[in-house]
């Protein structure tokens, strides 16, 4: 009797595990909306500082880690793709249920949208995190037609329970399957991209476009609520290529503002200048910002902070603990982005001994009497940069990690493949390869996989593949070319 209690007892537990695990699978994790979500409900309570409301201008506008690391400020972008002022109401609702920050930044992208209901895609995004409660329920109401609201919106599972063709690897693991890189999470999303973007002119667009009645009824109970709770509002109007019917919005967007007594910035007009936001590369896109404008946009809205708000500066502080890691990885990600900017080989030293790379290089030589003495020379600093003293020029195929050779084989024969586990759901695979000229002469080429994409640069010189262990991404791939004595990305 006992033993079948036990049988009985096992199996629930482990249907019961079998169920948890899929759901978690099949579950959205969209790093736009609900991934944001999860990351609000796990902080501290009253442990936000900043509060930053709005849509991706937002969440890539406002950078929290430079807020943090230059400043102490505890900031969180609790924003949404493509999000109307209805579901952003919501969002200030849900927060204000554990959080009482110092300041709302709240920006109006999106007040110019003149439907009575979002697209159905970003509407989803922007309800289905919030946890059950009176606020998810009637944030779903406001944003689906009643006409064709069904039970699905509702109950999360019958949204997701037909994802199965969508599932990869890391729908198995928590955090993306990263958990240094998104445990501390807070909002910010970066580009490292530059675009050249045409700079408006607003000039003389002083009319007033009319905002839908339901866009200025949550707008206004926005502003409501923060006064409700004594909660200062800043509304801003983030840069990016507008038109003037954007501004006729934001025009209006000001007035209300001024009638709530609520200061409002205009980063496309009054406030450029004090920004010096640059156009030709300040950009990901003609709607965001990349991590050069976002630093110099935070910079700005934080010495206003700084001036105009009692905010406390809480470096040091234990219970903050989540933003110097959550900084950390944007600060890393910067550091691989310059890295790939690097375009000596002198300069290209500090890279090998960078504790967090995981680097694999290779050397293909068709003929040693042939290489010029420049390629020998820049081949030779990078090898000794890396710890490698002799260079054999017959071939060669090196792993470094943690600053230090892990293995090596020089001069790979035909059919050597060597596979190279990196991160959680990364490999790279080094395969030496047979090739023949127009003379038949055989020559071995020593290439480099990485999730089965050829990445080598070259065939006749040295290759070096970069990849960061703790943002588990492919941040570099440069070679030395012997055919023209150069290095190249």
């Amino acid at each position: 009797m006992k033993k079948n209690f036990i049988k009985i007892i096992s199996f629930v537990l482990l249907f019961a595990l079998t169920i948890t695990g899929t759901l978690h699978a099949l579950d959205f994790k969209y790093l736009d909306s609900t991934f944001k979500l999860d990351a609000f409900y796990d902080l501290p309570e009253n442990s936000v500082d900043v509060l930053v409301l709005g849509s991706s201008h937002a969440y890539q506008g406002i950078n929290t880690a430079v807020m943090w690391n230059e400043y102490g400020y505890a900031a969180f972008d609790l924003c949404g793709a493509a999000q109307p002022i209805w579901n952003t109401y919501y969002y200030l609702e849900e927060a204000l249920k554990t959080q009482t920050p110092k300041v709302i930044i709240l920006d109006v992208y999106t007040l110019h949208y003149s439907g009575e209901y979002g697209e159905t895609s970003f509407a989803i995004k922007n309800t289905y995190g919030l946890k059950w409660s009176d606020t998810k329920k009637e944030a779903i109401e406001v944003s689906f037609d009643h006409t064709d609201t069904g039970i699905q919106y509702y109950l999360d599972v019958l949204q997701y329970h037909s994802r199965y063709s969508d599932l990869n690897k890391t729908d198995f693991y928590p955090y993306q399957a990263n958990r240094a890189m998104y445990e501390n999470h807070k909002g910010f999303y970066c580009y490292f991209r530059s675009e050249a973007v045409n700079e408006p002119d607003l000039t003389g667009v002083n009319y007033i476009n009319e905002m839908s009645d339901k866009s200025m009824f949550y707008y206004k109970m926005i502003l409501e609520l923060a006064q409700s709770k004594n909660i200062p509002v800043i509304v801003t109007a983030i840069p990016f290529a507008a038109e003037p019917f954007h501004q006729g919005f934001f025009n209006q967007a000001e007035a209300v503002a001024n009638d709530y007594g609520v200061p409002f910035y205009n980063f496309l007009t009054e406030y450029k200048e004090a920004v010096g936001i640059d156009y030709k590369t300040d950009f990901a896109d003609n709607q965001h910002l990349n991590y050069l404008g976002n630093t110099k946009l935070t910079r700005f809205i934080a010495n206003q902070l700084r001036v105009n708000y009692n905010i406390p500066d809480n470096r040091g502080n234990e219970k903050y603990v989540s933003w110097d890691k959550d900084a950390e990885v944007y600060y890393n990600q910067l550091e691989n982005h310059n890295n790939s900017l690097i375009t000596s080989a002198a300069d290209y030293a500090p890279v090998f001994s960078n504790d967090r790379y995981t680097i694999i290089m290779t050397l293909s030589c068709h003929n040693y009497a042939e290489i010029p003495s420049n390629s020998k020379i820049i081949a030779n600093r990078i090898l000794s940069s890396a710890g490698i003293k002799t260079a054999p020029y017959d071939g060669g195929v090196w792993i470094l990690r943690n600053g230090e050779i892990d293995s090596y084989k020089h001069s790979p024969d035909e059919g050597f493949s060597k596979a190279v586990s990196l991160g959680k759901t990364d490999g790279a695979l080094i395969k030496s390869e047979p090739f023949y000229d127009e003379d038949g002469t055989k020559y071995i080429f020593n290439r480099i996989y990485f999730n089965k994409q050829l990445k080598s640069k070259t065939d006749y010189g040295l290759n070096i593949f970069v990849y960061d262990e703790f943002t588990q991404s492919l941040t570099d791939v440069v070679c030395v070319d012997f055919k023209d004595s150069t290095f190249k990305r």
